[in-house]
């Protein structure tokens, strides 16, 4: 079923055009593949289609999982991440080798 159906039946069920705009949203639907969906499922224009989704609700946030970016992340200290070098755990392994332990013989087990 394409986005365009989804949003059709959304419509014909009774959901108002923002509240189909969430539904859209929330099925995966990029805002460029929403103003298609607007404009196949309503008849408008594909600049009045790309206005309905830019002044929906649905597009207002930033989608699951981003943040919006109002300032430069500090990532120093973030799961995963193992200072300000930039080689990652590269820069970290060499120090984490330790020798093995000896047995009381003197050879390494």
């Amino acid at each position: 079923m394409s986005y365009s159906d989804l949003l059709r039946t959304a419509l014909e069920e009774g959901a108002t055009l923002p509240r189909a705009m969430e539904y859209l949203r929330g099925t995966g639907a990029s805002p460029l593949e929403a103003a298609s969906a607007v404009q196949e499922a309503t008849g408008r224009t594909w600049m009045e289609a790309r206005e309905v989704v830019a002044q929906s609700r649905a597009w207002a946030g930033p989608r699951s999982g981003a943040l919006p970016v109002t300032k430069p992340r500090d990532w120093y200290g973030a799961i995963g991440q193992h200072g300000r070098s930039g080689h990652g755990a590269m820069s970290v392994l060499p120090h984490l080798w330790r020798p093995a332990p000896r047995t009381a013989s003197g050879s390494a087990r």
